[in-house]
């Protein structure tokens, strides 16, 4: 009898700790990871242009190494879709690559940030709308890398 009582009492304390380290695994997770593969909300992005996949990924892409590789999605909901968040985002991405030295930013990048800076300002993008007001953002700026610097200090 006593042996039944330690191996029933052994039994609890396994149960008990693989109920702990399940828990403890629920908690570790990220509220910005996605529900579904990153493989397939790429695919739904890339080829169909699907809203809350990019919403999803954008999620995801915040907790990354490198949130910049967002770029590319950013890019094709943009110009393949005409998604006015993306060109929001393909600013911000632009921007956020030279974050740590905005003042390396190239006048390429700036010139290309500023331009979709703009088109997700027309598109009725709130955020953009606000730069693009506070700091006189158009297109005849000459130089859009001092612009770009001057609106990331």
């Amino acid at each position: 009898m006593r042996i039944l009582i330690i191996i029933f009492t052994l039994f609890q304390l396994v149960a008990c700790n693989q109920k702990t380290q399940k828990d403890s695994k629920s908690f570790d997770r990220s509220i910005n990871e996605p529900t579904r593969s990153m493989s397939l909300l790429k695919g739904l992005v890339l080829r169909k242009g699907d809203k809350d996949a990019y919403y999803e990924l954008q999620m995801a892409y915040l907790d990354l190494t490198y949130p910049e590789e967002f770029l590319l999605y950013a890019m094709t909901m943009a110009n393949k879709y005409d998604f006015p968040e993306a060109y929001f985002d393909v600013y911000n991405c632009i921007v956020s690559i030279n974050r740590l030295d905005i003042k390396s930013i190239d006048q390429k990048s700036a010139s290309l940030a500023v331009e979709y800076l703009l088109i997700a300002s027309k598109k009725n993008h709130e955020q953009a709308q606000e730069i693009v007001n506070k700091y006189s953002v158009n297109n005849e700026v000459a130089d859009k890398r001092a612009l770009i610097i001057q609106i990331n200090k």
